[in-house]
């Protein structure tokens, strides 16, 4: 499992090579422009800054989207984290599964317990704050975020964990304390998380992740506890986890079910490909989109595949539009076009996990001849 983790380490610091690379390669006068504005920065190494503005964190997103995911994808396909959605109670067989989230947000893509989406978050909250946090995307000779910036992601990544799905760790305890206790042996999840977002040479500095590396790897779980400790004082938690756009989606999708207006499978069709344009967006530059031009835009594609309409009676076309404000309902356009013409980081996002699978039980809503008849909709709306 280490292996495999080392692995997609190793990858996640590739991709930042390359983004790093394409933004250090200015061209045109606009490129130039870029540079020039990413050098005067407060992620930039050439200055001592204060509090980063949401411009410049916007930049830095895409590449947190990326790595947090990765390494949570990672993290769930070797079953060291369960994202299973039990019913509750067992039989002979074990706990009985909740069989149309299962279905619909079983694959980890879909981020169905908002784990991703949180501890991004939480990253935009914090983890680019305070002294000594400088990440330079305008030189060829950064090859990563720096190590304190990849810490603090893995210390949200580990709160929105703890927050959605707090009993639900599979990591092997392997690490015995000097003295025999009730506690020992312990997981240090914490410290492995960090270690999966070592470079190479930090990895060759610290050390093999084994027994024998008892010492080193306390150290390494003592530091990311005392991340923890400062991301929960510093922010809070809750209402950033609970108001962000991925979770306030399933709200306004509940009122749509409520209303009568989608029935509860194309409601979970339209939540597992939310995270899809959540994706979309995270160009560097754009705004947030709101949860319900997220909502709107997954609409749009379950509308215009098959009857689309589940058990529900086909709305009218204002029935639709009162649904949704005209901010939403534009924004929402926008994203089914980002969707259209994805590149750069984005691309490796949607790259990641099933929306580039056509095995994936909903693959058919992502189509490019779907979200082409979802722009058409957009439009007419």
């Amino acid at each position: 499992m280490t292996r495999a983790i080392r692995k997609a380490c190793d990858g996640l610091s590739h991709l930042a090579a390359a983004f790093v690379k394409a933004a250090s390669q200015p061209g045109t006068a606009t490129e130039r422009r870029r540079v020039a504005e990413l050098r005067a920065s407060p992620v930039s190494i050439d200055h001592q800054f204060g509090e980063p503005t949401p411009a410049q964190k916007r930049t830095l997103l895409p590449l947190v989207s990326l790595s947090l995911g990765y390494l949570y994808q990672e993290l769930l396909k070797h079953r060291l984290w369960s994202a299973r959605f039990d019913r509750g109670g067992r039989s002979a067989n074990g706990p009985a599964v909740r069989s149309l989230a299962t279905r619909h947000l079983g694959a980890p893509a879909t981020d169905g317990w908002n784990v991703v989406a949180g501890a991004v978050d939480l990253a935009n909250a914090w983890a680019f704050s305070g002294d000594g946090v400088h990440v330079c995307p305008a030189t060829s000779a950064s090859r990563d975020l720096p190590r304190n910036v990849r810490m603090r992601l893995i210390a949200c990544l580990s709160v929105a964990w703890k927050f959605e799905r707090q009993l639900c760790s599979r990591f092997p305890r392997e690490f015995h304390d000097e003295k025999p206790n009730l506690v020992s042996p312990h997981t240090c999840e914490l410290a492995y998380l960090a270690y999966a977002f070592l470079s190479q040479d930090e990895r060759a500095e610290f050390g093999a992740w084994n027994a024998e590396n008892r010492k080193r790897v306390r150290e390494l779980y003592e530091e990311m506890v005392a991340l923890e400790v400062a991301l929960l004082t510093d922010v809070p938690v809750f209402s950033t986890l609970v108001h962000g756009n991925q979770v306030q989606a399933e709200t306004r999708i509940q009122e749509l079910f409520d209303a009568h207006i989608v029935d509860a499978e194309e409601a979970m069709i339209m939540r597992s490909i939310v995270p899809f344009f959540n994706a979309a967006w995270q160009n560097g530059y754009a705004e947030q989109p709101s949860a319900g031009a997220l909502v709107c835009a997954a609409m749009h594609c379950t509308r215009v595949v098959g009857t689309g309409w589940g058990v529900c009676a086909k709305p009218s076309m204002a029935t639709l539009r009162a649904a949704f404000v005209p901010s939403e309902r534009r924004r929402a356009k926008e994203l089914v076009q980002n969707g259209l013409s994805l590149k750069g980081l984005p691309t490796a996002i949607v790259l990641l996990g099933c929306y580039a699978d056509p095995q994936w039980v909903n693959y058919e809503y992502m189509r490019t001849s779907t979200l082409k008849r979802a722009l058409s909709l957009a439009h007419a709306l």
